[in-house]
């Protein structure tokens, strides 16, 4: 994930020298295996040191703004080397146990199984197509081969979701799972970075020469209720790039979509637009969405999640004007994104994946892997997601 080349036989020596995991409350003492609850499972960092913890503390800030009522449990892999139980108590958490044993999708479940009432999911990790989530070093996933997922099923509430903040996490994990689970998933169709907020408003990639300049906020003012120093986590985010994947796995050069895109497997149309209403109150966005903001405060914070942004060019702008227009002309092949657009709708994406073999073992080989986009005519995958967001609008309150 973010373009890293990192060994995984190191990555595995290091996860299973350092193997323990963090079971928290965020802004309580108690959890309560019985009350509504938001689940945050935060897999290994690696070179991101506490990055994914820090973006993983900005949800558990939004939530509970949006949700007072709900507890907020993080389930965290123990960046010692980078100091994970100082910064998380600091950032608010309560720590409740730290498991000396190695965090994979078998934890995770004997974890967050007990926990009767889920309202969402939100994972922060490395990931990629072909094994799903890492969580504790590469060897250590939940992903499709991981078993008793369905035990979880009984435990989602009316209207739940599960949010898969990594690269490449649509193509194959996010539909399985919204199958398995009966829930709407959302993933990614490519690589997934850090955006970071700038003075001038907006978030852009934390890399050199993204950004108009070195003017990077002190304080979010936007996002929250109240203004937010940066030092907490605050002016971070997890966004898909506007770039398709190039990468340990391969390159996936045919197409990708520039957000994070709902799978609805088992839920009809209008439970999915639902459910896509309640979940943008949990974004970090250039606006503090609440249940009961205006159509534009809406739309506004729609189109900072969905289209993407350059500092060298108005690129939301234009996203945001071209969407608008796709909606009078019924011509739904708008695509802001730097390669055609894979075509996906609630059930799938019209795509495939294929790698190299190591020999004699039959596993993907790593740099490969090559996307092949199916889709044979432009793709109307972003206008139509726009459109769903927009006809969800009066869902947003109820």
């Amino acid at each position: 994930m973010f373009k890293y080349i990192v060994s995984m036989f190191v990555g595995l020596m290091l996860s299973n020298a350092q193997a323990s995991y963090i079971v928290a409350s965020f802004n309580s003492k108690e959890l309560d295996t019985n009350k509504p609850t938001r689940v945050l499972l935060v897999g290994q960092g690696d070179d991101l040191k506490l990055l994914f913890q820090e973006v993983a503390t900005a949800k558990a800030i939004k939530y509970k703004e949006q949700f007072p009522e709900d507890q907020i449990l993080l389930i965290a892999v123990n960046e010692k080397d980078v100091g994970s139980e100082w910064a998380l108590k600091k950032w608010g958490f309560t720590l409740h146990n730290i498991d000396r044993s190695t965090l994979d999708g078998k934890e995770f479940l004997k974890i967050a199984v007990p926990f009767k009432k889920i309202r969402s999911l939100d994972i922060f990790s490395h990931s990629s197509a072909q094994f799903g989530v890492h969580l504790e070093g590469h060897g250590n996933r939940l992903n499709l081969n991981t078993k008793n997922l369905e035990d979880l099923r009984p435990n989602f509430m009316k209207d739940a979701y599960a949010y898969l903040h990594g690269c490449n996490t649509g193509f194959n994990l996010a539909p399985y799972l919204s199958n398995v689970w009966g829930i709407p998933v959302a993933g990614s169709m490519t690589s997934t970075n850090f955006q970071k907020l700038h003075s001038d408003g907006n978030f852009y990639l934390s890399e050199e020469g993204f950004a108009p300049n070195s003017a990077w906020a002190t304080e979010n003012t936007l996002s929250f209720a109240a203004p937010m120093d940066c030092k907490a986590g605050t002016c971070q985010r997890l966004k898909p790039d506007n770039t398709p994947y190039v990468g340990w796995w391969g390159a996936y050069r045919e197409g990708g979509l520039p957000f994070y895109k709902f799978f609805c497997a088992r839920n009809n149309a209008e439970d999915c637009k639902r459910v896509m209403a309640k979940s943008m109150l949990s974004h970090s966005l250039i606006v503090d969405l609440k249940k009961d903001s205006s159509l534009e405060e809406y739309k506004k914070g729609v189109i900072d999640f969905l289209c993407p942004i350059s500092s060298k060019k108005d690129l939301r702008g234009e996203c945001q004007a071209k969407l608008d227009e796709a909606l009078v002309t019924q011509d739904m092949t708008y695509n802001p994104f730097s390669k055609p657009q894979v075509e996906c709708d609630f059930k799938g994406c019209k795509t495939e994946i294929t790698c190299d073999k190591i020999l004699f073992k039959g596993v993907d080989k790593p740099g490969t892997c090559e996307l092949k986009n199916l889709a044979t005519s432009p793709a109307t995958t972003l206008v139509r997601e726009y459109k769903a967001y927009l006809e969800a609008y009066q869902y947003l309150a109820k």
